[in-house]
């Protein structure tokens, strides 16, 4: 059966289209841009690329058209689609009833962490000689491929995501996932593009989990408000907390040059954590990863022992380079919330390494490219979120607000431009020894990453 994927090259999609591979499918896809790694891993697998969303004659007639969220009416493709009555479906739907069906199948839900925890837990149950099955919406640094089908006996662990699923089919994807684990990690208003408000978003929320069967277990961050309220309005199925005094919590290790905490079961203390991600938020990623993997037979003692080979995830702050005394790291972080929490984690571990970093500058260059971001939803939020950094660049190509208006708090350390070229000689020409940039952003930065790294490596 040949099945052709419109968006191929989204997170999602790639993914989907690795599993189909897997599982026997010929595959084929389309996309505006092919971009690395997606890219990569799809040319890896040898799956046909087509560029663009217009018709293309030298395409064989697949059997089955896998529509992404990116597809719209009025692109040639789609329109040729439905005008000839063609069989198309979502993603999400081909995921759940093609290829993980009666899979016992772990679904990771939030605002934030969700590509962090559903590598964290997959890594734990690989680690466990469990073989699993997953869908990752980024690269997990263990694995060859951001998808795999793993084992059919074993658990299948996918990143339940609240966007919507298609053009014809407004329903978040996770609706489409009938799971036997469920991880609620937090939630926070996000996507405004498809949402009018946060209780927009806890009415999917909500769908979803009252359509779970009552043998699904529930792990859910008693800390977020949203959450709880999700969980009051009713529900079928078993519901666990972490974050919770009377139930599972963590523990920071205080004046430890490591990221240790103590995890704790009904105020008994389980053991200590030795965690190589650094922040309070990864603390609590860890501890709500630690609880669901524990319904496998995964204790603190094992915890520890494969968190010792865990790599983490690509573009979580993922360091690419140490040059000339400059390190550098991209990352994903892009709602406010993640880059607070990314930034103050960060400082609070440079001053822990190293208690000498009076004159050495942590420099941000940010790109506000979500939906969210560019129609400037979060605005007020993201004026509190860059307050621990030396200096902050921001790209602002393409997005509907004043960007200087809004962090006008951080007065003479803010540069605004709609030029990488700017923004490149500046940090070029600003950054010394013992300094730390961060690059923050979902999208592609037109490259600035690589280009700035290979600057800096032929610096004199």
């Amino acid at each position: 059966m040949h099945v052709h994927i419109i968006g191929i090259c989204g997170t999602f999609m790639a993914g989907l289209g690795i599993l189909a591979k897997e599982k026997g499918y010929k595959v084929t896809g389309s996309d505006a841009r092919f971009l690395p790694p997606m890219s990569t891993q799809l040319k890896n697998q040898d799956i046909g690329l087509y560029q663009g969303f217009d018709v293309h004659p030298t395409l064989e007639e697949p059997d089955l058209w896998v529509i992404g969220n990116v597809a719209t009416r009025g692109m040639p493709l789609v329109e040729q689609i439905l005008a000839k009555n063609k069989n198309y479906t979502s993603g999400p739907d081909f995921l759940a009833k093609e290829l993980i069906k009666d899979r016992c199948i772990i679904g990771i839900a939030g605002t934030h962490g969700k590509t962090t925890v559903a590598s964290l837990i997959t890594w734990f149950l690989e680690s466990n000689g469990l073989n699993p099955g997953y869908l990752i919406g980024g690269m997990p640094l263990n694995f060859k491929a951001s998808a795999r089908l793993g084992s059919i006996n074993s658990p299948f662990v996918v990143e339940a995501d609240e966007y919507d699923t298609a053009f014809f089919d407004k329903r978040s994807k996770f609706l489409h996932f009938k799971a036997r684990y469920v991880l609620l990690n937090n939630l926070e208003f996000d996507h405004a593009d498809i949402f009018s408000d946060l209780t927009d978003i806890k009415r999917q929320f909500h769908h979803w989990i009252r359509t779970l069967s009552n043998e699904t277990k529930i792990f859910s961050n008693r800390e977020s408000k949203a959450l709880n309220d999700v969980i009051k309005q009713g529900m079928w199925s078993k519901i666990n907390y972490f974050n919770d005094l009377s139930e599972l919590y963590f523990r920071e290790v205080s004046n430890s040059k490591k990221n240790c905490f103590d995890i704790f079961k009904e105020k008994k203390k389980l053991g200590m954590v030795n965690s190589p991600l650094i922040g309070v938020h990864n603390m609590s990623n860890v501890t709500g990863a630690y609880y669901l993997a524990n319904e496998f037979g995964i204790d603190i003692k094992k915890i520890n022992q494969y968190l010792e080979n865990f790599k983490g995830v690509k573009r979580r702050l993922e360091q690419k380079a140490d040059l000339k005394g400059v390190k550098v790291f991209d990352d994903f972080a892009h709602h406010p919330t993640a880059v607070r929490e990314t930034i103050n984690a960060f400082k609070k571990n440079m001053l822990v390494q190293d208690h000498d970093v009076i004159n050495k500058k942590l420099i941000v260059v940010f790109e506000p490219r979500s939906n969210s971001m560019k129609l400037g939803s979060m605005q007020k939020d993201l004026s509190l979120a860059f307050d621990g950094v030396d200096y902050l660049f921001v790209y602002s190509k393409g997005i509907e607000w004043d960007a200087e208006a809004i962090l006008d708090n951080l007065k003479d350390r803010l540069t605004v431009s709609v030029s990488i070229e700017k923004i490149s000689n500046q940090l070029y020409s600003m950054v010394d020894k013992g300094d730390s940039v961060i690059f923050m952003s979902n999208g592609s930065f037109d490259g600035l990453v690589d280009s700035f790294v290979a600057r800096l490596a032929n610096k004199s």
